[in-house]
């Protein structure tokens, strides 16, 4: 099964950190855009 990479006790797999980068960046990136379209707004 898939969910196997999550459940051994070893560090993050490459797919694993690909993942939490990924969310990460996107965050970040919904973060400014919010931002910028708040002080468009106001």
């Amino acid at each position: 099964m898939p969910s196997d990479e999550f459940l051994d006790g070893e560090s993050l797999t490459g797919r694993q950190a690909a993942i939490i980068f990924a969310g990460f960046l996107g965050f970040i990136i919904g973060s400014g855009v919010l931002l910028v379209l708040a002080r468009g707004l106001f």
